[in-house]
């Protein structure tokens, strides 16, 4: 596979061009080249990093994070069913849900682009989930991670119930919390006795990825 496919690929990407992307995604697909793929994951994963970099320093606003997601989103479903297991060996698994009372799941559904292309095993609970449900995921899965999101101000105390369910149910010490939103802040987190507040997808992956590291 040409070196300059996969620029091609990664540069599409950073551009927003999504039929570029894909015409360079599909040519590694097309030569069923295992180390391709390999290359063109590792393209994906690094144009992401260069994404969430702009996103932070505010060269780039929500519109563009979410297209970027998208495009990753749609090279990885064509990359996928040439991945051998090894290569795609999950990074950890990360349950996720927009707490009860609150349906709004943008920021959720951009983190689960981001973390899955990473390479995480996502659950999504969806949106208004009730505690019991996250405490059962998390006994179920046993994730590296729980996110919980929450972007109304009158539904954050769900977030306090959920880990004082989790405590009740003695599994908060298998599980770190993360929670994220636009009603949220770090008192949020404190409040909640969680362990960390994110202000947008890419620095609540960045977490987590630490947390994996230090498994």
């Amino acid at each position: 596979m040409p070196d300059d496919t996969i620029e091609q690929l990664r540069n599409g990407m950073l551009a927003l061009e999504i039929d570029a992307a894909l015409k360079a995604t599909d040519a590694v697909v097309n030569s069923q080249s295992k180390v391709a793929v390999k290359e063109a994951v590792e393209a994906v994963t690094q144009a992401l990093q260069v994404v969430g970099k702009k996103f932070q320093d505010g060269e780039w606003f929500l519109a563009e994070l979410v297209y970027a997601g998208e495009i990753a989103k749609e090279i990885m479903a064509r990359l996928s069913p040439l991945m051998q297991a090894e290569d795609s060996q999950s990074q950890g698994t990360i349950v996720v849900g927009t707490v009860a009372g609150d349906l709004h799941d943008l920021g959720k559904n951009i983190f689960i682009n981001y973390a899955r292309t990473a390479g995480f095993k996502v659950i999504d609970l969806g949106i208004d989930v009730p505690t019991a449900k996250f405490v059962g995921a998390v006994k179920e899965h046993q994730p590296l991670a729980l996110g919980m999101s929450c972007l109304l101000t009158s539904t954050e105390k769900e977030l306090g119930k959920v880990v004082d369910e989790l405590k009740k149910q003695g599994v908060r010490e298998t599980v770190k919390v993360v929670i994220g939103g636009a009603a949220l802040s770090e008192r949020s987190a404190s409040n909640a006795a969680a362990d960390a507040f994110a202000p947008d997808a890419i620095t609540g992956l960045d977490m987590i990825k630490k947390w994996s590291a230090a498994r």
